[in-house]
Parts: C-alpha cells; sequence; structure tokens
C-alpha cells in the first residue's frame, strides 16, 4: 500500500464497533490528515462499500472485513496477547488490529496498533504533550507519500501487563487544561491503567474524563488515601449516608487513651480495628454496592491513610502484630469481595510501617493485590539509576515483593520516578535503569509498576515517564531505542537533547537514594556542557514546535 496526499481510503470497522476501535478510527483519520495534507479518510462497516485504499480495524474474531484476509485461529496464533500488535499491507488492504480476547483488554492494542503504524511506519512521536493552544508537543511530518508495501509488524504480547500511572494532583485541584492531553498521552505511550485518589475520580466523573478515558481502553484503580473515608464515612457522604463514627464508632481503632481514631485529614495510617467481626462485611457490601455504579473502575486500593501512627489497641487486635492486623482485615474484604465479583481486586499498600510480609504460612485471596512501594520504615526509599537494575534487583525490596508473591497474591511496584515531596521539582534520570528493571519482573513473577506522577510538573521527568510503560510493554526496547523517537519532537536540536539526557543518566548511577537524586545531579553534572547543548539545540532548531519543546525541557 502506498499512502500520498491524493489517496483515497477507507476505514473499515466493525459491524458494531466498541468505543475503543471507533477511537482508533478516528485517531488514524487524524493523522492521516496532517502527514498527508489533502488525503481523503471515510468510514465504514464491514460488509459495506470501500472507496479506494481500505484499512481494516480490529482482528478477526472482531471485524468480519479481517477474517476475509486471516483466520482467527490464524491470528490467535500469531497475536496471543493480551494485548497483542498485528500490521499487516496486503496491497490495497493494510490491517491494524489488537488481542481483545483476553480478560480487561477491551480494544486498547488496537489503538496501540494505530500508534505503532504512525511512529514505526510513517515517522512520527508522540513523545510529549503541551497547552493545545501553544505549538509543541508531538511530532507529526508532512509528507507527500509514504511506502507501505510489504510492512508486517507482530508484538504478540505485553511483556508486563500492569503498567500504571499513579496521578497525583497537588492538593487534589483537578481541573487543568491538560487533563485531557495527559490521558492522551497515557495510551499513546502504553500506560494501561490510571490508580487515583477517590476524589480525583470523582471530580473526573464530573469532567466528563471518564468517557474519555474508557475510548482509550485505560483502566481505573481508585481509592488511594482516601478509600477509608469514602467507604466508611465518619459523618456519611454521597454514597454512603450513614454517620459511622456516631453509629459505630467501635470499627475505628482504639486509642490509647479510650478513644477512637476520628478522622480529620488523610494522615493516620491505618485506622480501622481489623478484628472487629462486622467490619469486613460492611465495607465490602459497600465496595460492592460502589463498584456496580463504576464500571471502569476494576480495582479498589483500599490504602491506610498516609503516615505512621499506632494501630488499633483493643484486647484482639492487641494480640497480633500491625501487619497481622492489616493483612486480616484486607483479605476478609477481598473473600467477600471476591464470591460476588471474583474479577473486582482489593489492590493493599505494602508501605512504610506496614511494608515486611509476615512470616509464617499465609494464604492471600486471588483477588487481593500487593502493591509494593519502594519505600519503608526500615528501608527507607530505593536508590536510584543504575543501569543494571541493580537499585531494586536482589535488594530487600524485590525479596520482600516476592515474598508477598508466595501467598498467592498478584504483586506490582509503586515507584517513585519524580521524587518525592518536595524534591518532585528536580530532574531525576532514571531512563536507563528501566529496561533491566521491567526484564527482571518478567523473570521473578512480577506483574509490574506503576509510577507516581504529578501533574504540576510533566516535564522535568518527561523522558523517565516516556520511557516507563513503553519499555514495560515491550522490554526489547533499550534507552537507546527510546532517544531514537523521543527526540525527534526537538527537530534539527534532536542531537543535542539526547546528548543532556545521556550526560544526566550516565552522572546518576545510584550513587543516593531517590529524595536526594535531583540535588545529586544538580551538584554533579557539567552544567555548562549542559548549557551549551541547550543554547545549539535551540539554535538549530527551526520550527516553534521544536523550539518550545526545547524550551519546556530546558525549564
Amino acid at each position: 500500500m502506498k499512502l500520498s496526499v491524493n489517496s483515497s481510503v477507507t476505514a473499515v470497522l466493525p459491524g458494531e464497533p466498541t468505543k475503543r476501535e471507533q477511537f482508533a478510527a478516528e485517531e488514524l483519520r487524524k493523522y492521516l490528515g496532517v502527514i498527508f495534507p489533502g488525503i481523503r479518510v471515510s468510514f465504514a462497516a464491514a460488509g459495506q462499500p470501500v472507496e479506494g485504499l481500505q484499512i481494516l480495524i480490529g482482528g478477526p474474531e472482531r471485524n468480519a472485513a479481517t477474517a476475509l484476509w486471516i483466520s482467527e485461529e490464524a491470528f490467535d496464533a500469531l497475536v496471543p496477547g493480551p494485548e497483542g500488535i498485528y500490521i499487516k499491507d496486503f496491497g490495497d488492504t493494510l490491517i491494524i488490529a489488537g488481542t481483545s480476547k483476553n480478560p480487561g483488554e477491551m480494544e486498547r492494542a488496537t489503538l496501540y496498533a494505530v500508534y505503532e503504524l504512525l511512529e514505526r511506519y510513517l515517522g512520527c512521536s508522540l513523545a510529549a504533550y503541551v497547552n493545545p493552544e501553544i505549538a509543541g508537543g508531538e511530532y507529526i511530518p508532512a509528507c507527500k507519500e509514504v511506502d507501505l508495501t510489504g510492512i508486517a509488524y507482530v508484538k504478540a504480547a505485553a511483556d508486563n501487563t500492569y503498567r500504571t500511572a499513579i496521578a497525583e494532583y497537588h492538593g487534589r485541584k483537578v481541573e487543568n487544561v491538560l487533563n485531557l492531553s495527559f490521558i492522551d498521552w497515557l495510551a499513546k505511550n502504553r500506560y494501561n491503567r490510571i490508580l487515583t485518589w477517590m476524589k480525583v475520580y470523582e471530580r473526573y466523573k464530573e469532567l466528563g474524563l471518564i468517557e474519555e478515558i474508557e475510548r482509550r481502553g485505560i483502566r481505573l484503580t481508585v481509592g488511594h488515601h482516601d478509600a477509608i473515608p469514602t467507604f466508611l464515612p465518619q459523618r456519611g457522604n454521597k454514597y454512603f449516608p450513614e454517620h459511622y463514627y456516631e453509629t459505630h464508632p467501635e470499627y475505628y481503632k482504639l486509642l490509647e487513651d479510650g478513644t477512637r481514631f476520628e478522622i480529620t485529614d488523610h494522615f493516620g495510617a491505618w485506622v480501622l480495628c481489623s478484628r472487629n467481626p462486622e467490619l469486613p462485611r460492611v465495607i465490602a457490601e459497600n465496595i460492592i454496592n460502589w463498584i456496580e455504579k463504576n464500571p471502569m473502575v476494576d480495582t479498589i486500593a483500599l490504602w491506610p491513610l498516609d503516615g505512621r501512627a499506632p494501630m488499633c489497641t483493643c484486647p484482639e487486635c492487641s494480640k497480633y502484630s500491625d501487619i497481622e492486623n492489616y493483612v486480616y482485615m484486607q483479605n476478609a474484604i477481598a473473600k467477600i469481595i471476591g464470591k460476588k465479583h471474583p474479577d473486582i481486586r482489593i489492590d493493599m499498600l505494602a508501605y512504610s510501617g506496614l511494608f515486611d510480609c509476615p512470616d509464617g504460612s499465609l494464604e492471600l485471596e486471588p483477588n487481593l493485590f500487593i502493591d509494593e512501594a519502594v519505600t519503608s520504615a526500615t528501608l527507607k526509599i530505593r536508590t536510584i539509576g543504575k543501569p543494571d537494575g541493580s537499585c531494586i534487583t536482589g535488594t530487600p525490596y524485590e525479596e520482600n515483593l516476592l515474598k508477598w508473591k508466595k501467598t498467592g497474591a498478584t504483586v506490582v511496584y509503586y515507584d517513585y520516578l519524580m521524587g518525592t515531596h518536595s524534591c518532585r521539582q528536580r530532574y531525576i534520570p532514571a531512563a536507563d535503569e528501566q529496561q533491566s528493571n521491567w526484564k527482571r519482573c518478567m523473570e521473578v513473577g512480577i506483574s509490574g509498576s506503576g509510577t507516581q506522577i504529578e501533574y504540576f510538573n510533566f516535564w522535568n521527568h518527561i523522558f523517565n515517564f516516556y520511557c516507563f510503560a513503553r519499555t514495560g510493554y515491550d522490554t526489547a526496547l533499550s534507552m537507546e531505542n527510546h532517544l531514537e523517537v523521543f527526540t525527534k519532537i526537538f527537530g534539527e536540536g534532536a542531537p543535542y537533547i539526547a546528548q543532556i539526557i545521556r550526560m544526566a543518566e550516565a552522572c546518576l548511577d545510584g550513587q543516593v537514594k531517590i529524595h536526594t537524586a535531583g540535588l545529586y545531579l544538580m551538584e554533579h553534572i557539567d552544567k555548562a556542557a549542559v548549557y551549551e547543548a541547550f543554547d545549539k539545540a535551540l539554535a538549530l532548531a527551526k520550527t516553534p514546535e521544536a523550539r518550545n519543546n526545547i524550551r519546556m525541557m530546558r525549564l
């Protein structure tokens, strides 16, 4: 197939396309219109008349037109998934498809296939975003003609199935002109899940963003540090009107002074009485009630409040350790939910003082999900930046997570690739370790990782985030592979931006922990060489988009 400014193309969709398939076709038409000014792209359903070249959207199990070119059996053998991609040219017909049979896939791989075509064969870079009113962000070439004759690309499945953006907002103020651009960027760069606070999720709903998340096939984990106040509100809320602190104060942890804990903010650690016999049922029923009204959410992050604090001192809880009480309650809730909704998971955060897997025989429910933050009360936060992955591989963080895995739970990491607290403003180069980290997850059966992302300072860490889920999806991709595509957004200045990134990555090599890594870089990198390279990049860049992208990186 040859595409040109004079081409007439029909995107052929399944007879009843899903939101993801429809969006994939819309994205294809949008980008082809920019790459080939003048090209005509129309839509048709399988079996309808086709004008000109045809691009088939979706695999043979979804699209009858695709089934004329490849059988469902042959497709499944080549691309079993989950999230497998199939792109193949058949002359005047091009198939762009992804797997869709595996649980929770939601045809997102078909959308991935569109983006793969754009970057791999049409020269785009979907690396960044800016305010829509400002020139910058992605690189989309303008072409007269591109010959796609004989192209064939198959990615059988995602290498790691859990690739998560842990979406944080400063002060939980969600209103932002860049929200949709960010969600769009996540899908283009292979993030398949957003984990966020309940308050953020509720605001997403009010802003109409849940529909946009659904169109891109991104799943949702909600809860975070405001899960308990949502599902067991002390003064009631719009979902659960009961004032549990008044009707059942015994549900909350007993303090040493004889009072029950009162929630005033998101601090207080595990605030429940874990051995209360009625409490697992109450919370589980409330979660079931809520999640049936919110079908895009398949995981509840039933986390403690933040910080460290004493646990319940009641006679029953006092018989056990803090972590034993915490796991007991989480597992009991997961068991009740699993009986009615086995596909709904409870995400249990292993973090701070509730980090270490308890010794002894422990069997956890299959729908309980262990999310281990790379920080604990004793270990503190991990080091960062060694290309061989040894900042995690073989460390107590990995040993503890694998111990959790032996309980039967699914296990993942919670990472901090933009730092923590005040250090989030400083660049922390951590792209060169990601290939090793993701390969190690595959080797030992860790399902993947999420990284905390603060919306208010994205560009300081953009290359980390660009590499993160892309590498998780395809561990064959090295940092250098990513640099080649990423730096297209800087135009003629690309070589100098690549030089700066390499300098930063070489400077940070596991010498310090995450919370001081940005300071270490500032103190040890050759700043004069960095500024000189930025000046050269800016002088060479010719387009407003490239120049603005360079300025954003320099900030």
